[in-house]
């Protein structure tokens, strides 16, 4: 079947060549070239059709067509599991969306790319390209963007993080974002995703009312003329049927099986092979024929090697499952199977896993050699003990007596160590944070300094690659200016040379410097104090603390209003400095941790975590006060307190 198959694509496309060198390109019909290059996705003899389709729809200049044959190939190579090709059309794809204004194609693309990357474990790349899109949506203000990213976050805890919680609540929000936004087949791919989840767990209660949503999905899109697709639809009946085994058993389900089973013989040409095979799996396991599962496992393992592709999730499945029916052997081969395929994110647990099983397989071995050490350890017995309790006793006489005379010392030590620890984990979380806060500008600032330095470049684009190679220099200057701060504020005493500094007027300068900063919408104030209190200190610490401050409230404050507030408190010999905003506040849990070194609550938002670290150093050294006062609710208010002298 394969060879006419081909033989008539190829006849296909001779034919409209001809055709079109005769009577015209413009007598092609379009529609009629897609439908054969669907039919024709994930198939050998795909490429030569899909490429000329994408070629008349540009000549013709038919955007609709130019996405739907891009799409076409995109997921041809999703199918195939070519990451490479997949990486290259996607691309191609997103920058010709980006051109025509169609932001919906651009993030669909970019969604199904990553979910092939996490698919594959493909971890480090899956996590750049999710917080690349969410960052992009979140600049863009674009929701559908915005609920591609929470799809995409949702299947990173699912995949990597196996946080099955947060993987749901992101699932839940981007099935709500798509809903409101009347997207009515990616609200369909996110509830048949949430079903997958819980049918993993074998929580098939909570499947069933996502199940009764699909279906009024379903009208809804049939009532605006919205296409699901069969492939989609075949998902459906699939887990129709598994959750009703789980739940009821075979017997109950039969109606449903029988369903699923016309379904898929009436559009076999739509629905994938792994697919298919995948659902008799999950069959096999929900009624408990472990085995049966494993033989459709090792078929899925053997249709992917023939076509090029290898998934280590699948091989760690297989070891799960071998190891439930007790086959330790069988289970070792293939958790090695999976290690040597996912070397690249291998972790600890994986080889505490393998360790596991292997241990398991060699149990009756090692029983075999315990008993032939119990007759010798049973002669020695008596006297091992008797010399261990007398050293067991001196041992614990002068453990008691040490532990009296150092117990406070102990105390300090493990103090000491915790601290240290801590430290270390925040300085290696800071190291790795700021690595890749480094890495991406810099990536962007190579990239588009080499497109600025190709020929035949308009002005346009030379205009906007120079605002990004501008804007990314300036993200990363500004990076190494808080490091350097870092470092600077150590070697830094309150032995400095010392000025009059007019505290009013200091503010109005960091005022004006922060002025055009903050967002569109939000109000900058300024309230100076009654009578200008002079400060004897040094100038460049107090414009760094307020600067430090107006820039963090500004990174959170979408709209109202920042407001600076200086005021002198005579009674106590200080000068009060009050930055309060309307953004979205600290959460109760972090508000002791804000002004720790290092310190980051939302790793979404640009920033290092340094910014309010300094300020408290700088306080440190002057003997001064900088808190957060809790008591205002409508935003984040922090309190300075500068000693006068």
């Amino acid at each position: 079947m394969r060879y006419p198959r081909m033989c008539f694509y190829a006849i296909l496309v001779c034919l409209l060549c001809c055709f079109e060198t005769i009577v015209g390109q413009e007598t092609i019909d379009l529609k009629a070239f897609a439908d054969s290059v669907r039919k024709a996705a994930g198939k050998p003899d795909f490429l030569p059709l899909g490429t000329r389709f994408l070629e008349l729809a540009k000549e013709r200049k038919d955007t609709t067509y130019i996405s739907d044959a891009y799409a076409a190939i995109a997921g041809h190579y999703y199918d195939l599991g070519d990451t490479d090709s997949l990486r290259l059309v996607t691309y191609e794809y997103m920058d010709w969306a980006e051109r025509c204004h169609r932001d919906t194609d651009r993030y669909q693309a970019w969604r199904q790319y990553i979910q092939r990357m996490t698919e594959k474990g493909m971890q480090e790349e899956a996590m750049r390209e999710t917080e690349l899109l969410c960052k992009d949506a979140e600049q863009r203000k674009d929701k559908y963007g915005m609920a591609s990213g929470e799809m995409c976050i949702g299947y990173n805890h699912r995949v990597f993080g196996q946080n099955i919680k947060l993987c749901l609540e992101y699932y839940d929000s981007a099935l709500k974002h798509f809903e409101e936004g009347k997207y009515y087949r990616d609200a369909y791919v996110v509830s048949l995703n949430i079903i997958q989840t819980y049918l993993a767990r074998q929580a098939y209660s909570d499947v069933l009312p996502y199940l009764d949503r699909l279906v009024l999905l379903r009208k809804t899109a049939e009532d605006k003329k919205v296409a699901i697709g069969e492939a989609l639809y075949m998902r459906y009946y699939q887990f129709r049927v598994i959750a009703t085994l789980g739940l009821k058993g075979e017997k109950a389900a039969e109606p449903y099986i029988r369903e699923a089973n016309v379904y898929y013989l009436q559009h076999k040409d739509a629905v994938s092979r792994e697919g298919w095979i995948g659902y008799n799996i999950m069959c096999n396991q929900t009624l408990g024929n472990i085995r049966g599962a494993v033989a459709y496992m090792d078929s899925l393992i053997d249709y992917q090697r023939s076509i090029g592709n290898h998934y280590p999730g699948n091989y760690r499945q297989k070891a799960m499952m071998l190891e439930r029916i007790g086959d330790y052997k069988a289970a070792c081969h293939a958790y090695e199977e999976y290690s040597q395929l996912n070397d690249s994110v291998r972790t600890a647990e994986m080889d505490e896993q393998l360790n596991k099983y292997t241990a398991q397989f060699e149990v009756d071995r090692l029983k075999m050699e315990k008993l032939e050490l119990s007759e010798k350890m049973s002669r020695e017995r008596l006297v091992i003990v008797f010399t261990a309790g007398c050293v067991i006793l001196i041992l614990l006489l002068l453990v008691t007596y040490l532990y009296v005379r150092t117990l406070s010392m102990n105390r300090k030590l493990d103090v000491a160590r915790k601290e240290t620890q801590k430290m270390s984990r925040i300085k290696s979380s800071f190291i790795q944070h700021v690595t890749h806060e480094l890495r991406t500008p810099l990536n962007s600032v190579v990239g588009f300094s080499a497109l600025l330095a190709e020929e035949g470049l308009d002005a346009e684009d030379a205009r906007e690659y120079s605002g990004q190679v501008e804007k990314n220099s300036v993200y990363l200057l500004g990076l190494i200016d808080n490091i350097i701060d870092i470092a600077d504020m150590d070697s830094q005493t309150a032995d400095m040379p010392k000025e009059a500094v007019d505290a009013n007027a200091c503010c109005l300068e960091c005022i004006n410097e922060f002025g055009g900063k903050q967002k569109e919408g939000v109000e900058l104030q300024w309230i100076p104090a009654p009578e200008a209190p002079v400060i004897q200190t040094v100038r460049a610490w107090v414009k760094r603390v307020l600067s430090l401050l107006l820039d963090n409230a500004g990174k959170f404050t979408e709209k109202g209003v920042i407001r600076l507030q200086c005021e002198e408190d005579k009674a106590h010999g200080i000068v009060r400095f009050i930055i309060e905003d309307t953004g979205i506040g600290i959460d109760p849990q972090y508000q002791d941790t804000v002004f720790e070194r290092f310190f980051k609550i939302d790793s979404f938002k640009p920033g290092t975590g340094l910014g309010l670290s300094i300020a408290r150093q700088v306080m440190d050294i002057v003997d001064g006060k900088i808190y957060l006062d809790t008591s205002y609710a409508d935003g984040v208010r922090i309190v300075v307190e500068w000693p006068v002298n």
